[in-house]
């Protein structure tokens, strides 16, 4: 009786259902939390500019620019918050070199449309027709492009299961 009593006693000091979930969390885990946790003010939804049938060339273009510049400075963002993150931990960083790539290629295509947009003449309606069909090309090129977390997922199982367990993470992921 005594020792029942005591098995009791020890089993009810051995584990409190309140632990912390990160002390489990796995090094994949523990990285991905960290990284969305960074990510997330880069991920903010940006609505394009409104399209004005009545809008002026110029102001149309102005818009346009300050939406891809928000854009690429997003990615510019996320390139540094993948960078300080560093590879995620027993992840072939190949994968993880493949995602910043990624991010910054996508931040270099924004800024060769927003000069080909800067240098058109709003008063050629000619010319702005063609470079506003050129930047709807090129933008479309990389409208699959999902973000550096679904690049990572699509790498390893292990990390894709460390996106889906994170709240953060999968908010990212679904906007």
């Amino acid at each position: 009786m005594a020792l029942a009593a005591l098995g009791l006693a020890l089993s009810g000091c051995t584990g409190s259902s309140e632990e912390d979930p990160e002390a489990k969390a796995t090094p994949q885990e523990k990285w991905a939390q960290s990284l969305c946790k960074a990510l997330e003010p880069t991920t903010a939804a940006v609505s394009p500019p409104a399209s004005d049938a009545a809008a002026n060339a110029a102001e149309s273009k102005k818009d346009i620019v300050e939406f891809l510049r928000t854009l690429r400075e997003r990615l510019d963002s996320q390139a540094k918050v993948l960078a300080d993150a560093g590879a995620p931990p027993e992840i072939d960083p190949a994968a993880y070199d493949q995602a910043k790539k990624s991010v910054v290629d996508g931040s270099k295509t924004l800024q060769g449309v927003i000069k080909r947009l800067k240098d058109a003449d709003p008063k050629n309606s000619e010319q702005m027709q063609a470079t506003l069909l050129q930047v709807g090309e090129s933008l479309a090129e990389s409208s699959s492009y999902q973000g550096p977390l679904a690049e990572l997922s699509a790498s390893d199982e292990n990390l894709k299961k460390a996106f889906e367990s994170d709240e953060t993470c999968v908010s990212i992921m679904s906007s």
